[in-house]
């Protein structure tokens, strides 16, 4: 288990133009993370995952490339932003679209007891996504390459508690086939852009949207969450 030392030492590795942000990161987390051998550890392979994104950027176009300098508190701690309202955690969670691996991977790291399944349909960015789990030592990963309206035809998975959408487009088609890989009654959550129209965003989501509502993370993000039908 990592110490606060070797937590505090690591960002001394990390490239120039990422210290600044990492160090707003840093203290934004630490203030929610209880001190200890956990938040030594949190710390650690969310550092270690900020490098590994920002080292395969350029070649796997993980980040636009305005947001490399800042991807610690523009991607991974907006990932975090459900982690209070998630409490105590799902016992398993499906992350749509996930790319780079956000939320994914973040939340994977804070829910070590939380089965993740990272779903993405292109094959690169699904390489990097198994090399970030296996470098990361994340045992409670699954990367999944494959589409999810291919659901029960080309991929199976175990019904997850809660989903996850984030930098996805189309909610209303996304959320008609998620629920397909959904326990009943499950929750999710889609990540609110800062230019998105909320209001606008529920009215075109129709039934799906009944009871739907708007969380603002600890971290600042906005997140439209809501709960698929049991019926």
């Amino acid at each position: 288990m990592p110490s606060e030392n070797a937590a505090a030492d690591f960002p001394h590795h990390l490239p120039p133009d990422l210290t600044p942000d990492f160090l707003g990161f840093k203290t934004a987390l630490s203030e929610r993370l209880a001190p200890g051998a956990i938040r030594a550890r949190t710390m650690l392979l969310l550092t270690r995952f900020g490098a590994l994104v920002h080292e395969h950027s350029d070649r796997l176009a993980l980040v636009a490339r305005g947001d490399r300098p800042i991807l610690f508190t523009r991607h991974i701690l907006d990932s975090l932003n459900p982690m209070e309202f998630l409490s105590p955690p799902p016992v398993s969670a499906l992350d749509i679209g996930s790319g780079a691996g956000f939320p994914g991977i973040p939340l994977a790291i804070v829910w070590p007891e939380t089965r993740v399944t990272l779903l993405e349909s292109r094959d690169k960015k699904c390489g990097f996504l198994e090399r970030a789990a296996r470098e990361l030592g994340l045992r409670n990963v699954t990367v999944i390459c494959a589409r999810l309206e291919d659901y029960q035809k080309t991929w199976r998975a175990e019904p997850h508690a809660c989903v996850l959408i984030r930098a996805v487009g189309d909610l209303p088609r996304v959320l008609v086939h998620a629920r397909a890989a959904a326990t009943p009654g499950a929750g999710w959550v889609y990540f609110l852009g800062g230019e998105i129209a909320t209001e606008d965003v529920i009215r075109r989501l129709g039934l799906a949207g009944e009871g739907a509502r708007i969380v603002v993370g600890p971290f600042g993000g906005k997140l439209l969450c809501g709960q698929f039908r049991r019926d």
